[in-house]
């Protein structure tokens, strides 16, 4: 393959780029930050706010001094586990303080984001050869979607757009919300050029960065990268034939898979013992068997990438032209609807980063396209593409414009938080409606005896005794049981609760009451 060549000037046009987008980003959370009223503050999560909780509590951990992860939405003893680092090094570059852990997670999500726009430009230029190609594909990689929402518009097929919840199919997702998926989707680009340039060592260590961040991803580049070795000795004159021969030449044959070995090897630790954990310990095994993330019917990925398909096909005259990155390019849109349909609980993640193909051969498939029908064309591309990213953009910058839950919070509930954070002892579980142990282990060292989808074990049997605990016709000898059963110290009280039921916890002689503000209060468990 020829040496590609990006000049300085491109690189200095996708860095300013880069910096653009994620300035722009960033506007949202401003808004936010600027309605916040007396009553109301903003927590600095726009979209998946639960989710953003959750990492905000993983950096907690950190910044409380922590080396190993422990699951803060579950009541149950753990050991804690080598994952997450990403999160507990942030935090310990944080600090302990709320706002502060919600600056870095920020700065990291410009610094990550601005970083994988760069490294998709570098990317992209190895199939797209003209400078206005690869700027056309990187601003179609930056605020690209797809077609699922004109469905809901006009009123039929009504599933949600996978643009509108899958960072793993879209980049514009990524880098508004996750700088960990950022990070490892840059780590992820960079492993898979490294592994075109015939460099395994750098292939492994790139590689190796993603696993500290999201291990299955590394399965999806070693999927890639071993179909592409495979794909590239069938390419060659008599390719059938010397694969006959390899079967039994099996020098010949390591020779072949030597580079992909040594990128395997680099790579593979941190993905074994993730394996391992979520296979062997049954504290990470539960979270797995509920981390449910299956992917939407093959019709949802065909909408998300409708604009996309329909000059792919052109575009392989282009791209089939480059060698290798042509071999990766084939071997990644025909792995794609197999991998996203593999029988594992996380199979939607597996659709990583497949937007920069797609991006690519229709870049390419446009430029084939007479120049009178391409003015037609490109506006209306553009206009498709960027339609879903806009309307979620406007819609979460009207939610920070309008102080309200779940991505405000009352300043009363802020100060429960603010005296547990100041009285209570990291571990220590506190037990409160959903949306209160959501927000409770981001603000304070306690754990959520519920609180998150995947991470609050056995969730479907705790949420009923949850809601009965608030109910006046419950027993005492049962609320005591939760108690105990949850290791349960403090309790909390407020409008999620209330919501659930009556019951008046100043009359439990079990429950001291220790701390409130307004509508909320929180509880201590006595003898």
């Amino acid at each position: 393959m020829g040496q590609v060549k990006v000049q300085p000037h491109e690189r200095r046009w996708a860095i300013g780029f880069a910096v653009a987008v994620m300035a722009l980003t960033a506007l949202p959370y401003l808004i936010g930050f600027s309605a916040q009223t007396e009553p109301w503050r903003f927590g600095g999560l726009l979209i998946a706010s639960d989710d953003g909780n959750s990492y905000i509590a993983k950096m907690g951990q950190g910044a409380r001094g922590a080396w190993l992860f422990t699951i803060p939405y579950t009541s149950e003893p753990q050991q804690g586990a080598f994952i997450y680092l990403f999160y507990l090094m942030l935090g310990k570059l944080a600090g302990t303080e709320h706002t502060a852990q919600v600056s870095a997670y920020h700065l990291a999500r410009l610094v990550f984001g601005a970083a994988l726009l760069i490294v998709s430009y570098r990317f992209l230029a190895e199939f797209l050869p003209f400078v206005r190609q690869r700027r056309l594909a990187l601003v179609l990689v930056a605020f690209g979607g797809g077609l699922g929402w004109l469905p809901l518009v006009l009123g039929g097929y009504a599933s949600l757009p996978v643009d509108f919840y899958s960072p793993e199919a879209f980049t514009f997702l990524t880098i508004y919300t996750s700088p960990h998926l950022a990070a490892a989707r840059a780590l992820f680009l960079l492993g898979l050029l490294a592994h075109l340039k015939g460099r395994s060592v750098w292939a492994g260590l790139a590689l190796l960065g993603v696993s500290l961040i999201q291990p299955l991803y590394v399965l999806v580049a070693w999927t890639l990268m071993g179909a592409e070795i495979t794909l590239r000795r069938f390419a060659t004159p008599g390719g059938v034939r010397a694969w006959r021969s390899l079967i039994t030449d099996y020098r010949s044959l390591f020779t072949l898979y030597r580079p992909f070995f040594i990128t395997l090897l680099l790579s593979a630790p941190v993905v074994l013992y993730t394996v391992g954990l979520f296979s062997l310990d049954p504290i990470f095994r539960q979270w797995n068997s509920q981390n449910i993330l299956t992917s939407p019917p093959p019709l949802d990925y065909v909408l998300a990438y409708g604009v996309l398909l329909v000059f792919a096909p052109l575009g392989w005259r282009v791209v089939r032209r480059r060698r290798e990155a042509g071999r990766l390019v084939a071997v990644w849109v025909v792995l794609v609807p197999i991998l996203v349909y593999v029988p594992i609980a996380t199979q939607r993640r597996l659709i990583e980063g497949v937007q920069l193909p797609f991006v690519a051969l229709a870049v390419a498939g446009m430029s084939l396209v007479r120049r009178r029908w391409r003015r037609l064309i490109m506006p209306l591309v553009l206009l498709a593409a960027l339609a879903p990213t806009t309307i979620l953009f406007a819609r979460s910058a009207l939610s920070a414009a309008a102080p309200s839950a779940p991505i405000f919070h009352p300043v009363d509930q802020l100060a429960v938080f603010d005296w547990l954070k100041q009285n209570a002892e990291p571990g220590d579980v506190g037990l409160g409606a959903f949306d209160t142990g959501n927000l409770l282990p981001a603000y304070t060292p306690l754990v959520a005896y519920i609180g998150h989808g995947p991470e609050t074990l056995y969730l479907k049997e705790k949420e009923p005794r949850v809601a009965a605990f608030f109910r006046p016709e419950t027993s005492d000898a049962e609320r005591q049981r939760l108690l105990a059963d949850g290791r349960i110290r403090f309790v909390l009280l407020g409008p999620p609760e209330r919501a659930l039921g009556d019951f008046d916890l100043d009359a439990a002689p079990y429950l001291r009451r220790k701390f409130a503000s307004g509508e909320y209060a929180v509880y201590q468990v006595g003898p």
